[in-house]
């Protein structure tokens, strides 16, 4: 799509915004107003008590592509926009005959009496070969189960999963419980969950397809909170309580005054002190760690030139935008024995459109390279042979880069404005290399130009890249283990205070926090 057509859809969006007579505003005070209060309400019609009903059409574009549009489409629109989505998963569920959930406050699950854990349950539809599955492995497997129990709420059929996610089953199953409730209604769903007497319910979808919000809306756990894997921003919805972030991917807090929320989201921020993404490669991908790597295949393999220097990007196609693929060119122009990586094999049309445009850089259409690399491990593998992965600014390959830096390979990216935009910067800040991160896309083209050309400076970040996977000091981003242990930490932090009758509110997760003593773990913010 070119730019003029995103501008125009931009502008739909906008005029979309302002005429709709649902009044989104409200949300930007909730969290103001209710700051006094011992309790929050907890009826299921409380929003439609205090604010206007949902009743008008939905904005012409789904949040998950509206993220992409952060050029055209200003945050805080994004945030307006999601507000829309999330009111009407609401109003979906407002006609249904179901009374309010009671939600005791006691530490004891209704799952596992007498026992003083924190139950946890995770909901998502995507268990399966997708990036939820592969960075929440140490998730399933890991958790404390001396002070945490652990239930995942399958919205695919459990009898259509594949061997990923039949992984995923497994290791839950043998510290938790996997439940299938792709076949019953939201109301028998969120009654389901509710009689399991989960403290914590864990969305893991966002706005992306089969989420079932109205699950979430009906209000079946005390707290309700999301991350910014599935879906890379706020939800909008009054009913989550929290989104796990962490410094880098929220960004620093609007000035004063500034229209909307403190940081364009309507949750409270959960903030793990160096990353909010947990890595599982080192559970299922250990063997890349082998020097040469087990089965590992060469460039000749994919017909790729031995003595090219190349750049590679294999994330989804629906991110690469005109500006982003005009700078990747201008990168080929400076360097002359350089070719473009791209795993879009399959999209015949896109391939054709991609070498016409080409032609209009003076750039052979030959050092375009295609793929169609479908399996997640051959994928992880051939990062090894690529040189440098070259990032989308305006919504970050969080998967792609996610693997390239687990297979060792430097990744140029961009710091943006919002989550989506965000998260790879938050990523090479956590495997150690911050250096990686651009300001600008002069920059980004510099920075990917001067490491092309300079043999040094790419083995200095690939050396660096490796000492952070295997020791003697893990980064972050590969400690996967220490990553889940801030989470455990938050979760106990945000249920001490629901203990306390206080209201959901900011907290940093400390990185020194004593485990087990509820907000000794945290600070609010």
């Amino acid at each position: 799509m070119r730019a003029p057509h995103l501008s125009s859809l931009a502008l739909v969006v906008a005029i979309q915004l302002q005429l709709d007579n649902y009044d989104d505003t409200i949300l930007d005070y909730r969290r103001r107003s209710s700051a006094g209060l011992v309790e929050q309400p907890e009826s299921n019609s409380t929003w439609h008590e205090s604010a206007h009903v949902f009743s008008a059409s939905l904005p012409c574009i789904q949040p998950i592509d509206a993220l992409a549009l952060t050029d055209s489409i200003a945050p805080r629109d994004v945030q307006r926009l999601t507000r829309r989505f999330a009111a009407r998963a609401r109003a979906n569920i407002a006609l249904l005959a179901l009374n309010s959930f009671r939600h005791h406050h006691a530490l004891c699950s209704i799952a596992v009496p007498n026992e003083r854990r924190i139950h946890v349950g995770y909901i998502s539809s995507n268990f399966w070969t997708h990036s939820i599955r592969h960075l929440f492995a140490p998730l399933f497997k890991y958790h404390d189960m001396t002070r945490f129990c652990v239930t995942c709420y399958s919205l695919s059929p459990l009898d259509q999963l594949d061997q990923g996610a039949q992984f995923v089953r497994n290791e839950c199953e043998l510290a938790g419980t996997f439940k299938d409730l792709s076949r019953i209604t939201a109301k028998e769903a969120a009654s389901a969950i509710h009689a399991d007497g989960v403290h914590i319910l864990a969305h893991l979808d966002g706005h992306t397809a089969h989420a079932h919000n109205e699950i979430l809306a009906l209000r079946p756990a005390p707290i309700q909170l999301t991350f910014v894997l599935g879906f890379h921003g706020t939800c909008g919805a009054d009913y989550l309580d929290y989104l796990v972030a962490d410094r880098v991917v929220l960004g620093p807090p609007k000035p004063p005054g500034a229209p909307g929320t403190q940081y364009d989201i309507d949750e409270c921020a959960l903030l793990l002190p160096d990353s909010c993404i947990l890595n599982g490669h080192a559970m299922e991908y250990n063997y890349l760690l082998d020097d040469p790597p087990r089965g590992a295949c060469t460039r000749e393999t994919y017909g790729i030139p031995e003595d090219a220097f190349v750049f590679a990007y294999f994330g989804p196609l629906k991110w690469l935008d005109p500006v982003i693929f005009t700078t990747w060119m201008k990168i080929l122009q400076c360097v002359p024995n350089a070719i473009l990586w791209l795993n879009i094999c399959s999209r015949r049309g896109a391939i054709d459109r991609l070498k016409q445009e080409c032609a209009s850089f003076q750039v052979e259409e030959c050092r375009l390279f295609f793929t169609d690399l479908a399996q997640k491990d051959i994928c992880i593998s051939c990062n090894v042979l690529a040189d440098l992965i070259l990032d989308t600014p305006g919504y970050n390959a969080v998967d792609a880069t996610i693997d390239a830096l687990w297979a060792g390979t430097p990744v140029v990216t961009f710091l943006g404005q919002t989550i989506a935009t965000r998260i790879s910067a938050s990523l090479c800040t956590a495997a150690g290399c911050p250096e990686l991160i651009t300001d600008s896309l002069d920059d980004y083209k510099n920075l990917a130009t001067s490491l092309a050309v300079d043999e040094v400076k790419l083995h200095t970040y690939r050396q660096k890249l490796k000492m952070s996977r295997v020791g003697p000091h893990q980064a972050p981003l590969f400690e996967s283990i220490k990553t889940l242990r801030h989470l455990e930490a938050g979760y106990q932090a945000i249920w001490g205070r629901k203990l306390d009758r206080k209201a959901p509110t900011d907290m940093i997760i400390l990185d020194k926090a004593p485990l087990g003593k509820n907000e000794q773990a945290a600070i609010i913010m």
